[in-house]
């Protein structure tokens, strides 16, 4: 009798396993790109987010060929800098998009009652957070980055210094690739805070708090001695070490080199995930 039940058991994992229906990472990656791009919310957050980086770059490039003189020969470094910061002087805004983006596409579920049915698609839950974190972060990285190559096709004639330089990588395509990367990590880290509080208006306050609210107010307190260990604890607040990534200037706190940025903003994305992680592990949905 045991043998037929331990031969029926392993006949039933085996056929599970060969069956093509399981459910896998890929499938699940393929159920979370399909339910962003069905809502409507994340077309309006995504054209957001073209509008305003394309506009605020037009709005800068003619401003500066209107007031700016002839500023003499420059090196191809110095053309990059001001081609690359209008470029990129929108990520002050859509960084807030890229918050809601990724705290809506957790919280909309919690709102319509959808996350119980990817919870009984996908019981072990970690997964799925996974997925939808890999499909949010991806999006935004390869939607910013197209958006900032048009505004940067679009500038390159109406500024005074002319247009950007690609024969210097580094002044010029490593900063665009670094601003879509911090973009898509504050996107991973919006998904984890909506993880982790599960409500719309809550999880935008506590994001757009940690990412606007937060090193502007560090900018108010004055550089003194007493101080000086409230800014350097700022250089790793997100936005600072992004802004030190793509930028060199943050909006307070010290400057980071390259590779401790990279590692404060996957820090940032690994801590709000675990987070995340636990909650829905331990929470009834």
């Amino acid at each position: 009798m045991s043998t037929l039940t331990a031969g029926s058991t392993a006949a039933r994992t085996h056929t599970v396993d060969a069956s093509p229906y399981r459910l896998s990472f890929a499938h699940l990656v393929r159920g979370e790109w399909i339910k962003l791009v069905t809502l409507r919310s994340t077309w309006w957050s995504f054209g957001m987010v073209a509008l305003i980086s394309i506009g605020l770059s037009l709005l800068m490039a003619t401003s500066m060929s209107a007031f700016l003189g002839d500023s003499g020969p420059l090196s191809v470094a110095e053309i990059n800098a001001q081609a690359v910061m209008v470029v990129l002087f929108s990520t002050v805004l859509t960084q807030l998009l890229a918050v809601v983006i990724g705290a809506i596409s957790v919280t909309g579920e919690y709102s319509t009652g959808m996350i119980r049915s990817t919870l009984t698609a996908a019981p072990q839950r970690i997964p799925s957070l996974l997925a939808k974190a890999l499909v949010v972060g991806v999006s935004l990285f390869v939607s910013t980055f197209v958006v900032f190559v048009i505004a940067a096709l679009v500038t390159g004639p109406i500024l005074p210094t002319g247009a950007m330089d690609l024969s210097d990588l580094n002044s010029s395509l490593m900063p665009l690739l670094g601003a879509s990367f911090y973009l898509a990590i504050i996107a991973i880290l919006g998904v984890g805070i909506g993880f982790i509080i599960r409500n719309g208006p809550g999880a935008l306050a506590a994001g757009i708090g940690l990412v606007f609210v937060a090193p502007l107010i560090v900018g108010f307190f004055p550089r003194i001695p007493d101080l000086e260990w409230l800014h350097t604890l700022a250089s790793y607040l997100p936005s600072n070490a992004g802004q030190s990534l793509f930028m060199g200037s943050p909006m307070s706190g010290d400057v980071l080199e390259t590779v401790p940025a990279v590692l404060t903003l996957i820090a940032w994305a690994v801590v709000a995930l675990v987070g995340g992680s636990t909650v829905l592990k331990t929470r009834d949905a």
